[in-house]
């Protein structure tokens, strides 16, 4: 149990899969207009706050920088899906294909909360 829970693998899968579905292949599929280039860079500086957060922290401040991240984009994905919202004219988090990023940010959100006391 504690291999899966642990805050900082949680962290860099996250922003992976963040830099790959969130930037590289909306970047591609929407030709990279200039629309849509405040969005990328969003999209990217969440990355490296997400990357900070797994290599430059560790223990305590990790789990509760990875909480206080994560936790709010899971309410995000959360109201989204219920609410059934767009953005960039695609559904936020149309259920089920809003499964996987939900799972996503809500990994390292139980990791952060489990560790919140930690050290």
């Amino acid at each position: 149990m504690e291999k899966i829970l642990n805050t900082k693998l949680w962290l860099i899968i996250l922003a992976t899969m963040h830099t790959f579905m969130g930037l590289i292949v909306p970047y591609f599929t929407m030709g990279g207009s200039i629309e849509n280039v405040s969005v990328f860079l969003y999209m990217g500086v969440v990355t490296v706050y997400l990357l900070y957060a797994a290599f430059m922290t560790e223990g305590q401040s990790q789990a509760r920088f990875a909480t206080v991240l994560c936790a709010p984009m899971v309410l995000w994905f959360l109201i989204g899906a219920i609410m059934k919202l767009e953005m960039l004219g695609h559904p936020v988090a149309a259920l089920p294909k809003g499964l996987p990023p939900i799972f996503l940010w809500t990994m390292p959100t139980i990791c952060g909360i489990r560790n919140w006391n930690s050290d």
